[in-house]
């Protein structure tokens, strides 16, 4: 599936039921590497909208945008497709079985590390942000940490010369959870026609004790 603007992404996702879900983990710490006054900035990231649905059944991913199985080819996509995907109610008292992010971003060039590519840290920071985000509605107390990354890079994200600005989308969903605590989310970056500039595999962790 092809798509022109940002714009017809996030109507796409709207009229599937997708939520519009806050930018960042913290937005009122204007100090954060990773924050309201460090990133959402001129040249770094000038646009950002987040989406996310949870999951229930197996018949709900089949209308997940833009097509959930092609990270499945590069990660070992378990969970929900054979595992624990059953016929449970959607009754408001079952928790999902999973949750379902979209972002659309537009990325500026103070981003970029070679002439016209985008840092592989700055990919990697994106990543780490909203793939702990997407966990957040199925932890007890919204509240988890970061305990392994792995990334693969498969082609840069580029500027062409004229450009100022490039469109990125971030697709992620949980894949496993163990004991209520530990999370995996498989996904990456894409353009908007859908090929990838990355996969990446995260595992998050809700802590046992206050940080």
């Amino acid at each position: 599936m092809t798509y022109l603007t940002l714009k017809e992404i996030t109507d796409c996702l709207q009229a599937l039921g997708y939520t519009r879900v806050s930018e960042l983990l913290n937005t009122t710490n204007p100090n954060l590497y990773i924050g309201p006054s460090n990133l959402l900035t001129e040249n770094k990231i000038e646009f950002a909208q987040i989406y996310t649905k949870p999951i229930y059944t197996a018949k709900d991913l089949s209308v997940v945008y833009p097509d959930h199985h092609s990270w499945s080819r590069n990660s070992s996509l378990k969970f929900i497709e054979n595992d624990c995907c059953t016929d449970a109610a959607k009754d408001g008292t079952t928790m999902p079985l999973s949750n379902h992010m979209v972002a659309v971003f537009q990325l500026g060039r103070n981003l970029t590390s070679h002439v016209g590519i985008v840092h592989g840290g700055a990919s990697a920071s994106i990543i780490d942000e909203y793939f702990v985000k997407v966990v957040l509605p199925l932890t007890a107390n919204g509240f988890a940490v970061t305990a392994n990354l792995s990334i693969k890079y498969l082609r840069p994200i580029k500027f062409q010369v004229h450009e100022r600005i490039v469109d990125v989308i971030l697709e992620c969903f949980v894949t496993n959870v163990v004991d209520s605590r530990k999370f995996t989310v498989v996904g990456g970056l894409m353009d908007k026609q859908g090929n990838k500039y990355c996969t990446a595999e995260l595992l998050v962790v809700v802590p046992q004790k206050p940080l």
